[in-house]
């Protein structure tokens, strides 16, 4: 299914079918055809004319291969989360799971997430595990609605012997380029149809026939000749783009287009081992003859490096459904800003002090999403007792939690929010009063007597107080400075509201 995968998903196909075909020995031949395409009788092979005959409402596409290709990679990227050991043998995907095995519970747990991530990058896909690749290749072709294939060499060679000989032809190795049908229509001449029926013929008599290519691929299938892979190697940068099937004038096409990429992303931090920290989403706005609008470039920081799909996801969508369309939107590129390394979580017996990490961070994000970026920020203590000085406000991704934090005192309670500047008060018997009202002082006086140092000094004692409301209230006396009379009556500030 990859060449219809790969022209997207086409609403207007539903209920009338859609073939995709190609030029093939001079004609137009049907490449592959979906399930309702199929019923009607259309199958890959056919003349189109026949195919439009069978299936006159069905929807015809033309294949694109360079399609193809970036799909094939993105579902290769995206697959980097289960292991870093891959090939690309179009249209397959191999992926070398022996030590992947145990991480993610055994083959039968990582086939459903191998066809899980197939699914998050747009493929429609049929698998099949076996000893050899080329088993592999083979037996995928034959694994729709079937149960998984062994791993053992003995269930693989078991496994291969149905198979019919157009099946090896299929793959359109090199090694039968230029003469595989002609040598195919001699096999079947002298009685072979299935790949069993290659061991029931002398070799030596084949080989001068012609037909050595098939011995040769059986044997590497069977593993009796060795087939070394040509290991994939994923892009040093990550930027990955996706043409929509249709023009988009709503959110709601991009919010569904940018998932795939978030998951080919995933898969190339891990093959990296990196998170991401800043992630670039790249709108292409549509470009007509009287009218130029440039792309629209968004720029997310996200408060922790994360390489968990969900999250980035979560973010993206957030940031989506604030943006206005300037234009309809023709394709999305994603790009990562910035990645740092992240070795990913050990295994661990005891309980994980940060498991609620993840669910922070994507709180934090969200809400810089809907809010603006500039409206979240964390409050990192300084070493200076004014109340006014005593924190800074920072974005959350410069955040730094100390290793080990040095011990002090426990600090007196502290409202979150603070006047600034300090609202004066009404004095009555030398108390404060709110709102023509008294405060109840419930505390000790708190003395701060700093800022020498910057020409801001500052002397007070601060108490909390109950207002007659049940509200807290964060008071202080100011006293005079060293070398001024005595102030009266004394002076009262109301400098924050506990919550």
């Amino acid at each position: 299914m990859l060449p219809l995968d790969a022209l997207g998903s086409r609403p207007e196909a539903a209920g009338r079918g859609a073939l995709v075909w190609d030029r093939e020995h001079g004609s137009q031949q049907v490449r592959v055809a979906d399930a309702a395409a199929q019923a009607l009788g259309v199958r890959a092979g056919q003349h189109l004319g026949t195919a439009r005959a069978l299936a006159p409402q069905a929807l015809v596409l033309a294949r694109q291969p360079e399609r193809e290709t970036a799909l094939l990679e993105r579902l290769a990227l995206s697959l980097g989360v289960l292991t870093p050991a891959l090939v690309l043998e179009p249209p397959d995907v191999l992926l070398e799971l022996h030590a992947s095995l145990r991480l993610f519970g055994g083959v039968r747990p990582m086939r459903r997430l191998a066809h899980a991530v197939g699914r998050g990058a747009g493929v429609q896909a049929c698998s099949a595990l076996a000893a050899t690749p080329l088993a592999a290749r083979l037996l995928a072709r034959q694994a729709a609605g079937r149960p998984h294939h062994g791993l053992r060499l003995a269930s693989t060679r078991r496994h291969l012997q149905p198979l019919r000989l157009e099946a090896l032809l299929a793959l359109d190795r090199p090694e039968l380029a230029g003469h595989g049908r002609r040598s195919l229509e001699m096999l079947q001449a002298l009685g072979a149809r299935r790949l069993a029926d290659l061991h029931q013929l002398p070799r030596a008599g084949l080989q001068r026939r012609g037909a050595g290519a098939w011995l040769e691929l059986l044997d590497r299938a069977e593993g009796r000749r060795p087939d070394p892979p040509r290991w994939w190697s994923a892009p040093q940068a990550f930027s990955l783009s996706v043409e929509l099937p249709h023009r988009a004038e709503s959110v709601a096409p991009l919010e569904a287009a940018v998932a795939p990429l978030v998951t080919a992303l995933c898969g190339w931090l891990a093959l990296r081992w990196l998170a991401a920290q800043r992630l670039v989403l790249v709108l292409r706005h549509e470009h007509g003859a009287r009218r130029q609008v440039p792309d629209e470039v968004l720029e997310i920081d996200l408060a922790t490096p994360s390489r968990e799909a969900r999250h980035l996801l979560t973010v993206l969508r957030e940031r989506l459904q604030r943006l206005p369309l300037a234009a309809a939107v023709d394709s999305l590129r994603l790009e990562l800003g910035r990645g740092v390394p992240d070795a990913g979580r050990p295994g661990s017996l005891l309980p994980d002090p940060q498991a609620g990490t993840l669910e922070h961070a994507t709180l934090i994000d969200r809400l810089r999403a809907r809010l603006g970026h500039d409206r979240v920020m964390r409050l990192r203590p300084q070493a200076d007792a004014r109340p006014e000085k005593a924190e800074q406000r920072i974005a959350p991704e410069d955040w730094h939690d100390p290793a080990n934090p040095a011990p002090g005192a426990t600090t007196p309670p502290r409202p979150v929010w603070l006047l600034d500047p300090p609202r004066p008060l009404a004095v009555h018997d030398d108390l404060p009063l709110h709102q023509g009202r008294p405060l109840q002082l419930l505390t000790r006086a708190e003395r701060i007597e700093t800022g020498w140092h910057d020409t801001h000094l500052v002397r007070r004692d601060y108490h909390v107080a109950l207002g007659q409301d049940g509200v807290l209230h964060w008071v202080y006396r100011e006293h005079a400075r060293l070398g001024e009379p005595l102030l009266h009556p004394p002076r009262w500030f109301l400098h924050g509201l506990f919550g």
